[in-house]
This record gives C-alpha cells, structure tokens and sequence, in this order.
C-alpha cells in the first residue's frame, strides 16, 4: 500500500464517520405535557416523568442521574420500551418558587444515539392555601 492509498482511505474513513455523526440524533429527555418546563403547579410532587427520545440502556441508569433543586432522586422506573423514565423522591424536593429539574450530559446511555444530553428545566410551585368556607348567617 502506498501513502497516497493509505491518504485516500483516511479521508474516506473521517467522512463516512463524519456522515454518520451528522444523521445521528442525540439522545433527548423531554417533560411529560402535565408538567412541562415553565409550568407553575400548585403541588410539592414527589414523582417526576420523563421521556427519551432513544431507548435507555438501564444499565447505565441511576437514581441520582436526575436531581431537582440538587436533590437526587431516590428511585427510578423504566416504562413504554425504555423510553420513559419516573423518577421518585420519598419526598418532594420542590419548594415554593422556581425550581430547577437537571439530567447531565452523559448521566445515561440510551440503546442507539448514545451518551444522553444536558437536560436543564425550570418549573414553578405555588402553593395555594385552601379558602375558608363563611360560616352561614342564622335564619
């Protein structure tokens, strides 16, 4: 083999690499429409669900690869052929206010697209305090 074949199928392997990085989609974590990045709820949830846009490799996946406000979860579920993910905490990390729900980069592997990527959201929780019924004139 000469160095100008050796050249040729060097850039025929970096372009077929490049091509394939390229049709690749990364995989994707997304909320759930109920609770969805931007949503003020009126409740503390313990339960937080998740979607992926690639099949997880449960091998890869831990509790603590999800965190609310810094807080990890304490427990995970695998749903709909690995492509939902239920994070639970035994109790809720949310507080009053803006809270922040984070999945790392590489936190999981999913089946075919990979390493996961950065998942950063916002959501907000106000509390609601139940209104007193008046008490009803006498008659």
């Amino acid at each position: 083999m000469t160095r100008g074949t050796t050249f040729i199928i060097a850039i025929v392997i970096t372009f077929v690499a490049a091509v394939a990085s390229l049709t690749a989609t990364p995989c994707s974590v997304t909320t759930r429409p109920f609770f969805t990045c931007g949503a003020i709820i009126s409740v503390e949830p313990v339960l937080f669900t998740l979607d992926v846009s690639d099949p997880v490799d449960p091998a890869t996946l831990d509790a603590s690869d999800f965190t609310v406000n810094g807080i990890p979860a304490d427990n995970i579920t695998l749903a709909n052929g690995n492509l939902t993910i239920e994070f639970v905490f035994n109790n809720s990390p949310a507080v009053p206010g803006i809270n922040t729900m984070h999945v790392p980069a590489g936190a999981f592997n999913c089946v075919t697209n990979g390493p996961v990527l950065e998942f950063t959201c916002t959501f907000g929780v106000r509390i609601i305090p139940p209104r007193p019924f008046p008490t009803p004139l006498p008659r």
